[in-house]
């Protein structure tokens, strides 16, 4: 996150920085283009007016001038020996101071330019008001240096304008991060407050309204995932009371000497039954609250290989067909790993008992514990018809009926226990456990 805010931030310094420097260059064009005279004509350039007067008088003929324009030659004794078009108000005799006044800037208020030949000086002379003459000087240091000044200058700017942009990147900076922890925050569901303000008034009006919307979402589900957790748990309180009453008789009866055998097979099938119906409830119970990564309550440091065996046991006195035959293989006895027992205990049952489940045929069921890597592994494969695919890909989802619950069962278990669990088919099915060492 702070990496994409820093990057916005030097892209818009950088871009600001280069922007103001263009317009630096542009507006000095601009100016260099303003202070030029644009409607000034080559071709009357008072420099080549005059050289074109001085040709014309020496081969007898007329000079072509502007119109108002005029021109005289006055003699080294300040005579005016020669005239075109001179206005009346032009003296026709000059001293040296009259000279040397004009040759800098205006005679009678005439604009002149002069030129000096053989014959005399040449006067070029514009109307009235037609320029303005102004004396300009600069030493020679002025422009051996103007080169660097202009760097200095150029680099004065481009210093100038980088702060600007670093003041208002700044604020942008500020903005894009409160913008990057709220987006941050929503994708965690936490609420978010932003103060809608500025350039992303819109966009902090919207990540607020989102937030305030996912809040009321989330407080409607909590209160339906609460009303279904009540509910489970209702009814499997309920069915409790007379499936132990049922269970009780029927044990009763299966062991009463005094019924006939058929009486006390069907006996044994109600027994069996309802210790199904017991272990399903217990399972939705389970399944209620693991739906959401609940962590197991009541961590405690448990020891793998016993906690096999009791699986194990518990799979053969529930009338295990003599058709399977299950091999443990445990070899670190020591193994120990933190967590809830009971809950390790029904992942190991359940995946050994879905080998049973889709092998009715009966199969070899093989379980080995060993450790690699500080984690204990337990591994449970059997050699039957192995199991569908989409069972394997959808055993990360609880499914909507109650049909198929124990391997995803086992998979929540040990992922929140924080281990993991492998299924594939080879050879028929192969479940692989691994949880980390206490």
């Amino acid at each position: 996150m702070n990496k994409t805010v820093f990057k916005i931030f030097g892209i818009f310094v950088l871009s600001a920085a280069f922007i103001s420097t263009l317009l630096l260059a542009i507006n000095a064009v601009g100016i260099a283009l303003l202070s030029s005279d644009t409607e000034y004509d080559a071709e009357k350039m008072p420099g080549r007016l005059l050289s074109g007067i001085s040709e014309s008088y020496g081969s007898g003929t007329e000079a072509e001038l502007p119109e108002g324009w005029w021109s005289m030659l006055i003699d080294v004794n300040g005579n005016v020996v020669w005239e075109q078009d001179k206005p009346a108000d032009v003296p026709d005799k000059y001293t040296i101071n009259d000279i040397a006044a004009m040759t800098r800037w205006y005679l009678n208020d005439y604009p002149v330019y002069v030129r000096t030949e053989d014959s005399g000086l040449f006067v070029l002379g514009k109307p009235k008001n037609s320029v303005g003459k102004y004396e300009i000087e600069y030493s020679m240091d002025w422009f051996y240096t103007l080169p660097k000044r202009m760097i200095y200058v150029l680099a004065l700017n481009l210093l100038l304008a980088a702060a600007m942009a670093l003041i208002f990147g700044m604020q942008l900076y500020r903005r894009l991060k409160s913008l990057m922890d709220g987006i941050n925050d929503l994708r965690r569901e936490k609420t978010v407050k932003l103060k809608e303000r500025g350039i992303f008034r819109e966009v902090c009006q919207s990540l607020n309204q989102t937030s305030r919307a996912i809040e009321r979402k989330n407080a409607a589900l909590s209160m339906r995932d609460s009303a279904r957790s009540n509910w489970v748990a209702g009814i499997s309180h309920d069915i409790r009371t007379p499936l132990s009453v049922i269970t009780v008789c029927s044990e009763a009866l299966s062991g009463n000497g005094a019924l006939t055998e058929e009486s006390r097979k069907k006996a044994e099938v109600i027994l069996s039954n309802s210790i199904k119906i017991k272990r399903l409830i217990d399972d939705l119970n389970l399944i209620s609250s693991m739906e959401y990564d609940m962590q197991p309550s009541g961590k405690a440091p448990v020891r793998i290989c016993p906690l096999i065996r009791r699986a194990v046991t518990e799979l053969i006195n529930n009338g295990l067909s003599d058709s399977f035959s299950v091999e443990p293989e445990l070899k670190e006895e020591k193994a120990v790993v933190l967590g809830d027992e009971k809950l390790l205990e029904r992942a190991v049952f359940n995946i050994i008992n879905n080998a049973v489940s889709h092998n009715p045929d009966g199969c070899r069921i093989m379980i080995t514990e060993d450790i690699s890597e500080n984690n204990v592994c337990i591994v449970i494969s059997d050699n039957g018809t192995g199991v569908p695919d989409e069972v394997i890909e959808g055993m990360t989802e609880i499914p909507k009926t109650a049909h198929g619950l124990g391997l995803p069962m086992a998979y929540r278990i040990v992922k929140v226990h924080g281990g993991d669990l492998e299924a594939y088919n080879d050879n028929g099915f192969t479940v692989r456990i691994t949880l980390p060492l206490k």
